[in-house]
C-alpha cells in the first residue's frame, strides 16, 4: 500500500462492504449464512485495508502517509458507525432472530447471534433519527480528534534530542547506552553523543547518568510532551472528554465507562473503580515502606535534596544505587546473555514446549517497509499454517513509541493469518548483536503472547474471534513468568560472545531483586488506572477544569509519593487514553486485572511444571483458541477450576521477608 492510491483503496473498500450490506437487506428470507454470517464478513476488504493504513503510518510515518490516514479517517468512521445504526439492518436481523432456525443455533451460531443483536442495541440501534446523525457525527469527531492527539505526541517527540559532546557528561552510563548515543549522532551527521526520549534512549540515561543537571533536562523534555505550544493536547482531552460523555448520554449511559465496560469482565466503571481502589488498599503499605526505605538510602548517600526528599528526575538513579547496594546487581550485567536472536529462539522453543506450535523464518520475500524488518511463519502442532508475522524491533524517527502486536488480517479459511510485533529495542552495535536489555526481554515475550493468542483464536466466526480488553493481556502478561525461571532462562539466555548461560551467582542476585520496588510499580500501574476511571466518570469535570494537572493530582492522592518537584501527570502524552476513539479508555484498568489472571494462573504452572505439556496445551485449548465463544470468566474458570484469587499477584510483587523494608514484620 502506498500513499498516494490508499484514499483510492479505502473507497473501493468501503463501497465493497456497502455493497454487502445492500445485499443482506435484500434478502427475501433471512438465513444464518444470508445475515448474521455474512454481517459477520461485510467489512472484511475494509478492515483489512484500514489496518494495513493504520498500521504503516504507525511504523513508517511520512506526511504524505499521515495526509491520507487522516483524510480517509471520516469516511471510514462514518461508515462504520453507520452499520449499527442501519434500520433497514438491524430489522433484517431482528427478523431472522424470529426464525426458526435461529431459535434453534447452539454453540458459536448462537453466541454471534446474541453478540450481533447486542451490538446493535448497545450503539444506538433504537435511537431517534436526529440522535442517530449526531452519534455519527461524535465518532468522526472522535476520530479525527484522538488521531491528532497521537500525532502531536509523536511530533514533539521527535523534535527533541540531548547532544553531547563532553565525554565526561557520560560518566556512569553503560557501554551499551554510550554507544547508541554515538550511532545516534552519527545519523544526524553530528560529533558526539545524542540521547532522545525513546526509551532504549531515555532509560538508561535516567537510571545511570551521573549529571543531575542532564538528567533533570531530559526528564523535563519528557515530562512536558504535549502540554504546551504548537503540539499541546490539553484542550484535545477536553474536546474528547466532552464527546465520549455525550456519546453515554445518547445512549443512555451514565458515563463512557458504563459504554466501554459493559461487554467486558468489570461490566461497569464501579466495579472497575472497585477494583483498582482495592488492590489499592492491598498495596498502600508495602508503597510507603518501599518509599521510606529508598528515602533513606538516598539521605545516607547524600542524594536527597535539603527537605530529605528527591526530585522525579532523580528517582530511578537512586532505585538503581539501592538496587545495587541491597543485592550487588545491576540489571545491565545480564545485557551480554541476551542477544536478539538467541532470545527470539528460546521464545519459540518455549511457545513449542507449551502449546506445539512452531515458529521459523520464512521463505517468502518479506516485502516489508524497513530493511531491519523480518518475516516468520508459525505453524500448528499438526504442521498446519497458522499464519506469517512480521518482527520490527528497531527505533526509528517515523516510528511510533512503545511496543504493541497488530493482528494484521485474521485466518479464514486457507488463507493464513497476518501479524506483526514491533517495539523501540536494542540496536545492534559496533559488531555486536543487539544486546537486550530484561525489560526488552520481557516486552518480546509479552508481544508474543498476544500474536499466540490471535493466531491461536480459530472459530469458524470472526466476529468471535476477539476477546473481552480486560482479558486480552492474560495470554501476554502469563509468557513473561518464563522470563524469571533459571530452566527457561537456560534455553536462550547465552552470552553473546561464548555462549555460557547465566552463572548461578549472578542469577541468584537477579532472583532476590525482582521484587524490588514491587509495590511502587504496581501503585504506577493503579495511579494511571486510577486516573483513567477518574476522568471518564466525571467527564465534565475535568473538560470544565481550567487546571487539568492539579485536579488530576489531587486525586491521586495516596498513589503518588511526594517529591521536592511535583512531577506532571502524563495526560498530555497518554495516548493509550486518548490516541484512539476507544482504545483503552475507561480500561487502563484492564492491565492489573489481567496480571491477577495470570499471576493466579500461572500458580498451576508452578505446580504441574513451567514446561509441563499437558498444562501448556490445556492453557491453549481453554483460554488461548476459545475467543469470544465463551464468556472470558467461564475461560479462566475452565482452566484453574475456580475463579481468580488476587493474592498471587501481590505475592509475586512484594518482598514481605525483606527486613530492610519492613523490619521482620509481615506487612499483610
Amino acid at each position: 500500500m502506498k500513499a498516494d492510491c490508499a484514499l483510492d483503496d479505502v473507497k473501493e473498500a468501503i463501497s465493497t462492504a456497502k455493497s454487502n450490506i445492500e445485499s443482506i437487506k435484500s434478502q427475501k428470507t433471512p438465513t444464518y449464512e444470508n445475515t448474521i454470517r455474512a454481517l459477520d464478513r461485510a467489512t472484511m476488504d475494509l478492515n483489512r485495508v484500514w489496518t494495513y493504513l493504520n498500521h504503516l503510518e504507525s511504523v513508517a510515518d511520512t506526511d504524505e502517509l499521515r495526509c491520507a490516514v487522516n483524510a480517509a479517517m471520516p469516511l471510514v468512521s462514518e461508515f462504520y458507525s453507520s452499520i449499527p445504526l442501519d434500520s433497514g439492518l438491524y430489522a433484517r436481523v431482528a427478523d431472522y432472530a424470529k426464525t426458526g432456525e435461529a431459535l434453534s443455533l447452539k454453540g458459536s451460531g448462537r453466541r454471534l447471534l446474541d453478540e450481533t443483536i447486542l451490538d446493535f442495541e448497545l450503539n444506538g440501534a433504537g435511537l431517534s433519527a436526529d440522535k442517530k446523525k449526531r452519534l455519527s457525527q461524535i465518532e468522526t469527531r472522535l476520530s479525527l480528534a484522538t488521531q491528532k492527539f497521537s500525532e502531536n505526541v509523536l511530533d514533539d517527540t521527535k523534535r527533541f534530542f540531548l547532544h553531547l559532546k563532553d565525554k565526561s557528561e557520560l560518566s556512569g552510563l553503560p557501554d551499551n547506552a554510550v554507544k547508541t548515543a554515538a550511532k545516534k549522532a552519527a545519523e544526524r551527521n553530528l560529533d558526539g553523543w545524542v540521547f532522545t526520549l525513546e526509551q532504549p534512549s531515555f532509560v538508561p540515561f535516567m537510571t545511570y547518568a551521573d549529571s543531575d543537571a542532564l538528567r533533570e533536562r531530559l526528564w523535563r523534555a519528557s515530562a512536558r510532551l504535549a502540554s504546551d505550544g504548537e503540539f499541546s493536547n490539553w484542550n484535545l482531552i477536553r474536546e474528547i472528554l466532552s464527546l465520549r460523555q455525550e456519546k453515554a448520554e445518547i445512549l443512555s449511559r451514565a458515563n463512557f465507562a458504563d459504554v466501554v465496560l459493559c461487554r467486558r469482565m468489570a461490566r461497569d466503571g464501579k466495579t472497575a473503580m472497585k477494583f483498582v481502589e482495592d488492590l489499592h488498599a492491598k498495596f498502600k503499605r508495602p508503597f510507603e515502606a518501599e518509599w521510606k526505605a529508598l528515602l533513606n538510602f538516598a539521605r545516607s548517600q547524600n542524594l536527597a535534596d535539603s527537605d530529605g526528599l528527591i526530585p522525579p528526575w532523580r528517582v530511578a538513579y537512586v532505585s538503581e544505587k539501592f538496587r545495587k547496594n541491597k543485592y550487588d546487581f545491576d540489571p545491565e550485567s545480564l545485557r551480554d546473555y541476551f542477544p536478539m536472536d538467541s532470545v527470539l529462539n528460546g521464545l519459540f522453543e518455549i511457545c513449542r514446549r507449551l502449546f506445539g506450535i512452531k515458529v521459523s523464518k520464512s521463505e517468502l520475500d518479506c516485502l516489508a517497509w524497513d530493511s531491519s524488518v523480518e518475516m516468520f511463519e508459525m505453524r500448528s502442532e499438526s504442521g498446519g499454517l497458522m499464519g506469517y508475522f512480521y518482527t520490527d524491533f528497531t527505533p526509528r524517527k517515523s516510528k511510533r513509541a512503545g511496543a504493541w502486536m497488530n493482528l494484521l488480517s485474521p485466518r479464514d479459511a486457507e488463507t493464513p493469518a497476518l501479524g506483526v510485533i514491533a517495539g523501540n529495542l536494542s540496536e545492534p552495535l559496533d559488531g555486536k548483536p543487539a544486546l537486550l536489555s530484561y525489560d526488552d526481554v520481557l516486552t518480546l515475550f509479552h508481544e508474543f503472547g498476544h500474536l499466540i493468542h490471535f493466531f491461536a483464536m480459530d472459530s469458524s466466526e470472526i466476529g468471535l474471534r476477539n476477546v473481552a480488553w480486560d482479558f486480552v493481556e492474560l495470554p501476554s502478561q502469563i509468557m513473561e513468568n518464563w522470563c524469571r525461571d533459571k530452566t527457561a532462562l537456560d534455553l536462550f539466555a547465552r552470552h553473546w560472545k561464548t555462549g555460557e548461560k547465566i552463572p548461578e551467582d549472578l542469577y541468584a542476585k537477579f532472583k532476590k531483586s525482582l521484587k524490588f520496588m514491587g509495590a511502587n510499580a504496581a501503585m504506577r500501574q493503579l495511579s494511571f488506572a486510577k486516573i483513567d476511571l477518574e476522568m471518564h466518570m466525571s467527564a465534565a469535570k475535568f473538560a470544565a477544569a481550567e487546571d487539568i494537572n492539579g485536579l488530576a493530582l489531587d486525586v491521586l492522592k495516596g498513589y503518588m509519593h511526594k517529591y521536592s518537584v511535583v512531577p506532571p501527570v502524563i495526560l498530555p502524552r497518554f495516548t493509550h487514553l486518548f490516541g484512539d476513539s476507544v482504545g483503552y479508555a475507561a480500561g487502563y484498568y484492564s492491565y492489573k486485572w489481567a496480571e491477577v489472571l495470570d499471576a493466579d494462573a500461572f500458580t498451576r504452572f508452578e505446580r504441574e511444571g513451567i514446561f509441563n505439556s499437558a498444562t501448556g496445551r490445556e492453557f491453549a485449548e481453554k483460554i488461548l483458541r476459545v475467543g469470544n465463544e465463551i464468556p472470558p470468566e467461564k475461560a479462566f474458570e475452565n482452566f484453574m477450576s475456580r475463579g481468580p484469587d488476587v493474592s498471587a499477584l501481590v505475592e509475586r510483587s512484594v518482598d514481605f521477608a525483606d527486613s530492610d523494608v519492613y523490619g521482620g514484620e509481615c506487612a499483610c
